[in-house]
C-alpha cells in the first residue's frame, strides 16, 4: 500500500505544473495521499484522480470547442471531451462557470506567452486548430509568418510539397511568398481586383491550377469574402488545408503591420513615394456590406498616387468616398492624404455628407499649394431602405447600369471642386437602388484615358466593358481595368479610380 501511495505522490508532483496546481496545494494533496492506508481511502483516492482527469479533459475540450464556436453548448463540450452532460455539470455548476474558467486559463497562457522565446517555423503545431492566430503573432517573427504557414501545411499534408502565394497589387499574378521551389514563382490570376480575389474568381483559378499543376490542392486565404492569396499543396487532404488557410489569412493581414515582406512580395517593381502612400491608404478592394457588395481599385498603383477611395460601414449605413486630387506625384499624394484624413475624421465625428464636404474643403485650403483642389463624390448607402445618397463636387457623375445593361448618368447639380473658389453649398441627392443594378463611380483617369486612335476611352469604352463583364461588382471593376489597359500601351497619365457597388436588395422590397 505504501508503495502505491508513494507512486501516486510522485505522479501528483510530476503533474503539478501541467495542471497548474500551486506547490502548497500539491503538498496538501500529497499529505492526504500519504495518510491513506486503508482500502476505502484508496478507492476514494482513485475516484478523486478520475474526477481530476475528467475535469482536465473537459477543460481542454471546452477550450478547443469554444475557440471554434463561442456559442457552443454544454452538450457539444461533453461530446468533445468524451463524457456525459451530467459529468460536465458535476464539475461545473453552469455553462457560465465553465466559460469563465476557460477564459481565465487562456488568459494565464497568453500572459505566459509574453515571456516565450520567438520560435522557428514548425514549432507551433498541435491541437484541432491548425494555427492559433494570436499565438503565432506572439511567437513568430512577422517576416517568418510565410515559412510558418508552409510548415504547418506540410505537417497537415504529411510533408507534401507546399507553396504560399499572394496576389500582386495589379491583380494579375499570384507571386510565391514561401514554400517549395518546385512550384512556379508566379501564376496568372483569372479574376482579381488589386491584391484580392473575389469568391466568384476562385472556380476559374482552381481550373487554371488543375491544368498547370495537376494534383495540386488550392486552399484560398479567405478573409471577409475575398482571398488575399492561396496555399497550394500536392496530393494533400483538402479540409485541414482550407481551415489552415482561413487562419493564415488573418495572421498575414495582421502581421503585415509589422513587416514589409508581404507588401514587397505584392510589388513587381518599385513604387514611387506618392504611389506607396496611396497603396497604404486604400482599404480592402472587395467588401460585403449590408444590402450589397462593393469593389474598387486605383490604377496603376506604381507611379502617380493622387486618387483615393474609401468606405466604412456603421450603424447608420455604409459611407463611401471617391476623390481625384490636383496634379501628380507628391503634391497630389499630399492633397489626397489630407483630404482622406478629413473624410475619415469628420465621418467618425458623426458628420453628415454636407458637413464632411465642408471639412474637406477647409482642410485643402490649409495646404500651402497654389490652386490646390480636390474633386470628390461622397455617398451614404442605407441597406434597410435601399437608398443611395450622394454629394458631387466637380467629380464625374455616378453611372447607373440597369438590370438590362443600359448605362446612364445619374442627374445631379454640378458643384465646385473643394479647396478653391467659394465655400461649398452642397446639395444632397438620393436614389433607390435595387438588385440587378450596378452603380459606377469613375475618375477622370478612366474616362479621359486616350485610346490607340487618340480619342478618349470615355462612356463608349465603359459601356463596352460593362457589356463584357459579369453582373458582380468585382467582375465589373476587372472588366473596366482590362479595357483601360488594352485601350493603349502608353502609361496612364492620371490615376484611374473605379468603384462599383452592386446592391442585393430584391426588386420588390
Amino acid at each position: 500500500m505504501r508503495d502505491n501511495v508513494s507512486l501516486s505522490v510522485t505522479h501528483a508532483v510530476s503533474r503539478r505544473e501541467v495542471l497548474g496546481i500551486s506547490e502548497t496545494r500539491c503538498r496538501i494533496y500529497c499529505y492526504d495521499l500519504a495518510a491513506m492506508d486503508t482500502p476505502p481511502e484508496l478507492a476514494r483516492r482513485r475516484r478523486r484522480a478520475d474526477a481530476a482527469h475528467n475535469a482536465e479533459r473537459i477543460m481542454r475540450a471546452a477550450n478547443d470547442v469554444l475557440l471554434a464556436e463561442p456559442d457552443a453548448s454544454i452538450e457539444e463540450v461533453a461530446e468533445a471531451a468524451g463524457v456525459s452532460r451530467a459529468t460536465v455539470y458535476r464539475h461545473f455548476r453552469t455553462r457560465d462557470d465553465l466559460v469563465k474558467l476557460v477564459r481565465e486559463q487562456s488568459g494565464a497562457l497568453v500572459d505566459a506567452n509574453v515571456h516565450d522565446a520567438l520560435r522557428p517555423p514548425g514549432e507551433l503545431a498541435g491541437g484541432p486548430t491548425p494555427m492559433d492566430v494570436a499565438g503565432v503573432l506572439n511567437k513568430v517573427p512577422p517576416h517568418l509568418l510565410g515559412e510558418q504557414i508552409v510548415a504547418e501545411a506540410q505537417r497537415l499534408a504529411g510533408e507534401s510539397s507546399v507553396a504560399l502565394y499572394l496576389v500582386d497589387i495589379d491583380g494579375t499574378l499570384l507571386l510565391r511568398l514561401a514554400g517549395s521551389e518546385e512550384f512556379p514563382e508566379e501564376l496568372p490570376v483569372p479574376l482579381a481586383v488589386g491584391p484580392e480575389i473575389p469568391r466568384e474568381g476562385l472556380p476559374a483559378l482552381r481550373a487554371l491550377v488543375a491544368d498547370e499543376l495537376p494534383g495540386s490542392i488550392v486552399a484560398p486565404l479567405l478573409l471577409r469574402g475575398r482571398a488575399i492569396g492561396v496555399l497550394l499543396a500536392v496530393n494533400a487532404p483538402e479540409a485541414p488545408l482550407l481551415d489552415l488557410a482561413r487562419h493564415a489569412a488573418a495572421a498575414l493581414e495582421l502581421g503585415g503591420r509589422y513587416s514589409d515582406v508581404f507588401a514587397a512580395t505584392r510589388r513587381r517593381r518599385e513604387t514611387s513615394a506618392a504611389a506607396e502612400i496611396q497603396q497604404n491608404l486604400l482599404p480592402p478592394r472587395i467588401v460585403r456590406i449590408a444590402g450589397g457588395v462593393l469593389a474598387g481599385n486605383v490604377l496603376p498603383g506604381y507611379e502617380i498616387g493622387g486618387d483615393w477611395f474609401d468606405y466604412t460601414e456603421n450603424s447608420d449605413g455604409a459611407w463611401i468616398g471617391v476623390a481625384d486630387s490636383k496634379g501628380s506625384g507628391t503634391t497630389a499624394a499630399a492633397l489626397g492624404t489630407v483630404s482622406l484624413g478629413a473624410f475619415r475624421a469628420k465621418r467618425r465625428a458623426g458628420g453628415s455628407l454636407a458637413e464632411i464636404a465642408v471639412a474637406i474643403d477647409q482642410t485643402v485650403r490649409e495646404v500651402d499649394v497654389a490652386g490646390a483642389f480636390v474633386n470628390v463624390i461622397l455617398a451614404q448607402w442605407h441597406g434597410p431602405s435601399s437608398v443611395f445618397r450622394w454629394v458631387n463636387c466637380a467629380h464625374n457623375a455616378p453611372l447607373l447600369v440597369s438590370a438590362e445593361g443600359e448605362l446612364r448618368e445619374l442627374d445631379g447639380p454640378a458643384q465646385p471642386a473643394l479647396g478653391i473658389g467659394d465655400k461649398p453649398d452642397v446639395t444632397v441627392r438620393e436614389r433607390r437602388l435595387v438588385r440587378g443594378e450596378r452603380l459606377l463611380l469613375l475618375s477622370d483617369g478612366v474616362l479621359e484615358r486616350r485610346a490607340r486612335h487618340g480619342r478618349p476611352f470615355g462612356m463608349a469604352g465603359v459601356r463596352a466593358a460593362v457589356a463584357r463583364s459579369g453582373t458582380g461588382a468585382a467582375a465589373t471593376v476587372r472588366a473596366i481595368e482590362d479595357a483601360i489597359a488594352s485601350a493603349s500601351a502608353d502609361p496612364l497619365e492620371d490615376d484611374a479610380t473605379i468603384v462599383v457597388f452592386a446592391p442585393s436588395t430584391p426588386l420588390d422590397s
